[in-house]
């Protein structure tokens, strides 16, 4: 069954890799969404895939990049499923 989250990593995951290390592992997996950095310099994650894979993509969430510190991961269900067209893109350029 397909679910949609809202997934929210704390701490140091911003200028470190983290989104590109994410965009291709969730490529792999097959989950649809999107990546993007916060102002509060979090990076903020709209996903859409099968309990399993969601759950892999959580796991790795906290391994993070090689010069990443993940501090948390906060995850909510998205009232409303997405629609990612069937890709996974990393939002804007830093």
């Amino acid at each position: 069954m397909r679910r949609c989250l809202k997934i929210k990593v704390l701490g140091k995951v911003q200028g470190v890799n983290y989104r590109s290390f994410i965009h291709n592992h969730a490529t792999t997996l097959g989950i649809e969404g999107t990546i993007q950095n916060a102002e509060d310099k979090s990076v903020i994650l709209c996903v859409c895939g099968t309990a399993d894979k969601l759950d892999d993509l959580i796991d790795f969430l906290y391994k993070g990049s090689d010069h990443s510190k993940v501090e948390d991961v906060v995850v909510e269900p998205l009232m409303q499923e997405k629609q990612f067209r069937g890709v996974f893109r990393v939002i804007g350029l830093n």
